[in-house]
């Protein structure tokens, strides 16, 4: 004879107490709010404010806020020799800066992504001191280093008979030089990414080529070199973006100069905010540089290498 109380089956419970069980909406809400919050704050109200700025003719040596002027001051930035002297540099400068540190932090990082390397912790950490110097520091110290007369690397260079060089002075030698100290400073960065990103490899492809007879070179080539793409695209594009910005480096070191031969884009929006006191044409340079920025993010993006699983 069956029951008249029947029990009720595990999925009818757990049902109804989801039912009963209140809602984490609000709470999750309730966590949210607040960041979304701090992120208006801190970077949609600055962006428009900004934006409307750059829409008007803003001069502090006139009084402040003046007339809507549109996208006239776009069009002063886009048609200035200064501007497109400081573009034509940010590029050099930032092509050279991601270049050169790629190179360089790939081949240290296979070095130490050597198996059975003694010392590797030892190496590494010497390896990422200059990441630990603020940009400011660094440029402080290599200012006194390149000193065309009480610098360390002109006397060095007496010691073995060859002449003083003007390595922050000369037309020529001012971007190379920053670019050398930029590849000091910031290569351990990519250390940093492009040695996580090899020990992170499968191991199964590189040990299936090493029985295959694949050489050094072939593996690095044909197995490394490709499984790692993204991690180099990543890089690259966090280095790019920096380069793109880059401000204290050259203002410790050549305030732009000689001339406009280290002058870039950021370097050139803050002499035109706080010297010349032009802000409007000073917020329509900066959004112009973001632009450029999201410019360079999505196509960096779209050519990054994708699993087709």
């Amino acid at each position: 004879m069956a029951s008249e109380h029947t029990l009720p089956t595990p999925v009818a419970a757990s049902s109804a107490a989801e039912r009963r069980r209140p809602s984490s909406a609000p709470f999750r809400w309730g966590m949210t709010v607040p960041t979304i919050v701090a992120l208006l704050a801190v970077i949609a109200f600055p962006l428009a404010f900004a934006l409307f700025v750059s829409l008007h003719n803003y001069d502090l040596t006139k009084g402040g806020i003046g007339a809507f002027t549109g996208a006239v001051n776009y069009a002063a930035i886009i048609g200035s020799d200064l501007y497109q002297t400081a573009a034509r540099n940010t590029v050099v400068y930032s092509v050279s800066v991601v270049v050169l540190e790629m190179l360089v932090a790939l081949g240290l990082s296979l070095l130490l992504n050597q198996p059975g390397l003694r010392f590797r912790a030892v190496y590494l950490a010497i390896l990422l001191i200059p990441l630990l110097v603020s940009p400011v520091a660094v440029g402080l110290i290599w200012r006194l280093l390149l000193h065309p007369d009480l610098g360390a690397l002109n006397w060095m260079l007496g010691l073995i008979g060859l002449p003083k060089q003007e390595w922050l002075g000369g037309q020529a030698s001012a971007m190379p030089t920053v670019i050398g100290v930029d590849v000091w400073h910031e290569t351990s960065l990519m250390i940093v990414i492009i040695l996580a990103g090899l020990t992170a490899l499968p191991r199964d492809p590189i040990e299936a080529a090493m029985v295959d007879g694949a050489s050094r070179w072939q593996i690095l080539r044909t197995v490394t070199l490709p499984l790692l793409a993204p991690v180099l695209v990543v890089a690259a594009l966090i280095r790019m973006i920096a380069a793109f910005k880059t401000y204290d480096l050259i203002y410790i070191l050549t305030r732009g100069g000689p001339g406009t031969a280290t002058e870039t884009i950021s370097y050139t929006i803050w002499k035109q905010a706080f010297t010349s006191l032009e802000m409007g044409k000073a917020a329509a340079a900066s959004f112009l540089l973001l632009v450029a920025i999201m410019i360079l993010t999505i196509i960096l993006i779209r050519v990054m290498p994708r699993d087709e699983a």
